[in-house]
C-alpha cells in the first residue's frame, strides 16, 4: 500500500484563536467508517511534494492556502495515520500537525493557491476554543477530538513538550 504524507499546521494568532480552512467535501478522500459533511473545517496543510520535509511541506501549505508568512515555527504536536481510499486506491496516510503563532496580523490571501484548489476551499476562519467547544456538534472538524487537543496545547502556553500525540480517526 502506497503511504500519502502530509503536513498540517495548528496556527495560533495573539489571542490563542485557531485558523481553520472549510473545506468541500470532493469524495477524494474517503476514511472507512468516518462520514464527511459536504463542508468541513481542517488546519491549513496538504501532501508533501518530492524532496520535501514535513516542516517545509507545512510552510509551502501556508502559504498557498493562507497567503500567510510571519509565523513562528513550533514542535510538532501530533500525528495520524490512517488507511484511507484516495480516489478509490487504499492509501495509508500519515499525517504531521505542526504549531505555529503568527507574529503580527496579517491578512489572509488566496493568491498563492494552486490552480483547482480555489473550488475546494469555501472559507477561512479564526476560531476560538469556546467557539471550537461550541460548534463541535453542529459543524465537521478535523481532526478528530479538535477543542480538546487545542485545550491541551494552551493549558500549557502553547509550549508542550515530550512526544507527538498519536491522533484518532
Amino acid at each position: 500500500m502506497r503511504t500519502r504524507r502530509g503536513a498540517r499546521v495548528v496556527l495560533l494568532d495573539q489571542a490563542d484563536r485557531v485558523l481553520m480552512i472549510q473545506h468541500r467535501d470532493d469524495g477524494a478522500i474517503v476514511v472507512p467508517g468516518s462520514p464527511v459533511r459536504a463542508l468541513f473545517w481542517v488546519p491549513p496543510g496538504g501532501g508533501l511534494k518530492e524532496g520535501e520535509d514535513f516542516l517545509q511541506a507545512a510552510r509551502r501549505e501556508l502559504l498557498e492556502e493562507t497567503g500567510l508568512t510571519e509565523a513562528e515555527w513550533g514542535p510538532c504536536l501530533w500525528t495520524l495515520d490512517a488507511d484511507v481510499l484516495w480516489h478509490g486506491e487504499p492509501v495509508h496516510m500519515h499525517e504531521r500537525y505542526f504549531l505555529a503563532r503568527m507574529r503580527s496580523a496579517e491578512p489572509i490571501s488566496r493568491a498563492y493557491l494552486e490552480p483547482g484548489e480555489e473550488q475546494g476551499i469555501a472559507d477561512h476562519r479564526w476560531w476560538s476554543l469556546g467557539e471550537l467547544v461550541a460548534a463541535e456538534s453542529t459543524e465537521s472538524l478535523r481532526p478528530v477530538g479538535l477543542p480538546e487537543l487545542l485545550a491541551d496545547v494552551l493549558a500549557v502556553g502553547g509550549h508542550p513538550s515530550g512526544e507527538p500525540r498519536a491522533l484518532r480517526v
